[in-house]
């Protein structure tokens, strides 16, 4: 399938298909509690409750609003009139039925887990009410992951999920072909009202520079997160332009806290001073970062206010050396860098010279992420780079905080245990007003950047090539939706 426009006899061009190249595909047959449920969403096929929009903020999506009627219970009224994709009707039991079959499969999501969900039941046939281990005031936010997407009930009738068919979005999956493609069709019957694409394949391309070629060809009408010389390369080609924008993702030196030294505040400080996240930003990915100034991006609502990236400083990485009682020349560290990572191969030569700098000897291993995950959750290691979103777990910062940086985070590679953050942390998840959770985080990401806990070196961005297409906004769970259409611009 190739994505273009026909024309009617008028002369007018009549869209009717587009091809998307997204850099990852399926990896565990649909399972909703996984990434699938990612790729699903951005496919236009899965949709959620609560709709997240950039910036935090929740607007109505299969429910059309939702109280919290008791400290523990939350009440959600569902969209009338709409329709799984078999026909058979979105109801509260079909909704209760989809978030209990989340709270129940092995490995239950983050977002969505019997750790913090006690129950879900069908009130009446428009109404469904879930309740919580304790109040919670981000169960919103929860249900507007993809991992809480809702199917027809005959989506988990055999074992594994079954999406074909059985998801509300504007799109329906119509082929498969396993690890490389999926065709979808308009959902004609969409309660979101007219889809101006009649059709779509979504191609699942690893390799950053194909994607962006495929474009370049006229093969695909959107790649995305295509790398920083292919963004380069298609400046000023005809019909093509490309757009960047900093996503809530941020790349890190990961610093093992419990492991000798580097369970030396000092140490990790002096690591820190040393790192020019200047120079890196310009020499690995030029012109599509900027130094990281904490975990969060300085737009952010819940980043430190004045937040500044920490100044590389040789000299004052030794005295701190120094006044650790560390001679430089006992530091012989290695540093892991998975092969998935963008740039990180460059990006661990250039660290492991800016630390040879003040006499630390750094030594690089290299691998799958896969291959190297259980030393990282075991602390078998001394740094490692880690590109981490921190709205992947839940569309707010307290999921990241939580499984990064508490004391029994399952995620916290860091190995850090601070009673302060666990406080502040558990504080922001009890408060309902938005301004108040965001200045708790706030306080949390200035004590992680001035302790060392982990040196945050860019603030990523994604940058995405387009071919005449209109309606479209890089978001992190969206990318063929019911307003996406091509034709000239």
């Amino acid at each position: 399938m190739s994505g273009g426009a026909a024309t009617t006899g008028g002369g007018a061009p009549a869209v009717r298909s587009i091809v998307i190249d997204e850099p990852f595909g399926p990896a565990a047959d649909w399972a909703l509690e996984t990434d699938d449920a990612f790729v699903l969403s951005k496919a236009g096929c899965l949709e959620t409750l609560v709709k997240y929009e950039s910036g935090g903020t929740l607007a109505p999506m299969l429910a059309t609003s939702w109280t919290q009627v008791k400290p523990t219970v939350w009440r959600l009224t569902l969209r009338q009139g709409v329709k799984f994709q078999d026909g058979t009707p979105l109801d509260a039991k079909a909704v209760a039925g989809a978030l209990r079959h989340a709270l129940k499969v092995k490995t239950p999501a983050a977002a969505f887990s019997p750790d913090t969900v006690s129950g879900v039941k069908a009130v009446g046939s428009s109404t469904v009410e879930v309740t919580t281990v304790k109040p919670d005031v981000l169960l919103p936010q929860s249900l507007a992951s993809p991992n809480t997407g809702i199917l027809a009930p005959k989506a988990y009738a055999a074992g594994a999920i079954d999406p074909k068919g059985t998801c509300t979005g504007p799109f329906a999956i119509t082929k498969e072909i396993p690890q490389q493609a999926i065709d979808l069709k308009r959902n004609a019957s969409y309660w979101g009202g007219h889809v101006q694409l009649a059709s779509a394949e979504v191609r699942f391309i690893a390799d950053g520079g194909k994607r962006a070629t495929q474009v370049r060809t006229g093969e695909a009408q959107i790649a995305r997160k295509i790398p920083v010389t292919s963004v380069q390369e298609l400046k000023g080609q005809s019909g093509i332009r490309t757009k960047t924008t900093e996503l809530s993702r941020t790349t890190e030196l990961v610093l093992n806290n419990k492991k000798s030294p580097l369970d030396t505040t000092r140490v990790r400080q002096a690591i820190q001073a040393a790192v020019d996240t200047k120079a890196i930003a310009a020499a690995v990915y030029p012109g599509v970062s900027r130094p990281a100034v904490g975990p969060f991006a300085p737009g952010d609502a819940w980043a430190p206010k004045g937040a500044r990236p920490v100044k590389a400083d040789v000299t004052k990485a030794k005295s701190l050396l120094a006044q650790a009682g560390v001679a430089p020349s006992s530091l012989k560290l290695t540093l892991l860098a998975y092969n998935e990572g963008a740039g990180f191969a460059d990006l661990a030569s250039v660290i492991q010279n800016q630390l040879k700098a003040i006499g630390i000897k750094v030594s690089i291993r290299t691998g799958e992420y896969a291959s190297m995950e259980p030393d990282l959750l075991a602390g078998k290691f001394d740094m490692a780079l880690l590109s981490r979103n921190y709205l992947g777990d839940l569309p707010d910062p307290y999921g990241f905080l939580t499984q990064d940086y508490t004391c029994k985070g399952a995620y916290n590679l860091a190995h850090h245990c601070d009673p302060k953050v666990d406080a502040l942390v558990k504080k922001a998840g009890a408060t309902a007003s938005a301004t108040g959770r965001y200045a708790l985080y706030a306080d949390v990401a200035t004590r992680l950047q001035s302790r060392a806990v982990d040196v945050f070196l860019v603030h990523e961005t994604e940058s995405v090539a387009l071919a005449g297409v209109r309606g479209y906004t890089i978001q992190p769970y969206y990318t063929l939706t019911a307003d996406l259409s091509l034709g000239a611009k």
